[in-house]
């Protein structure tokens, strides 16, 4: 055993552990839309706070913009003052739909910047009725395969029939155990 002034600390506690499992669901969204990353394939994230990468930084250069950091560039597009962002509120990473509305803002190309929200996501910190560790325990809904469009016209009608000599069978037992009981 170690001197106990330097062990570490257990997550004892519950709201500690609260905390904690809260921090790991913020680090599931994005800051500026509030989308889950788990939407996209490629699983792109950038940080919100940092320097820029070097694609943007290029094009930065092309456009004589001034900004270096992701702050300030989040603050020019979005409006949103992320250097006062504090670790157990907000989200640390953005997502790459965000990024891309970013780069379309300085790039020369003729298309509109389209952002889907007219309000920026509000992040409130962690409370018994928290919508964020709610929404992570409840899950996705996963769609079903539907293997019907899949299988020709005769393997469909193979498997309705044999669906169909299943039921007659339980029903069929379900009359002469019904009988017995009433005998």
């Amino acid at each position: 055993k170690g001197h106990p002034k330097f062990a570490k600390k257990a997550h004892n506690d519950g709201k500690t552990r609260d905390k904690a499992v809260h921090q790991a669901n913020l680090r599931h969204f994005c800051r500026i839309c509030g989308n889950s990353f788990q939407t996209d394939k490629h699983k792109r994230r950038h940080p919100v706070h940092g320097p820029v990468d070097a694609k943007t930084q290029s094009l930065l250069r092309k456009k004589e913009k001034k900004a270096t950091s992701w702050p300030d560039l989040i603050a020019r597009v979005f409006r949103i003052d992320v250097k006062a962002d504090v670790d157990s509120i907000h989200p640390t990473e953005f997502c790459h739909n965000c990024w891309r509305i970013m780069h379309r803002r300085f790039s020369s190309a003729p298309c509109e910047v389209y952002f889907p929200r007219n309000t920026t996501m509000e992040w409130r910190p962690h409370s018994p009725s928290c919508d964020i560790c709610y929404s992570t325990r409840q899950g996705l809904k996963r769609k079903r395969n539907h293997t019907h469009g899949l299988l020709s016209k005769k393997t469909q009608m193979m498997l309705d029939r044999a669906r169909q000599v299943r039921l007659r069978k339980r029903r069929a037992q379900a009359k002469v155990s019904g009988n017995g009981v009433l005998k």
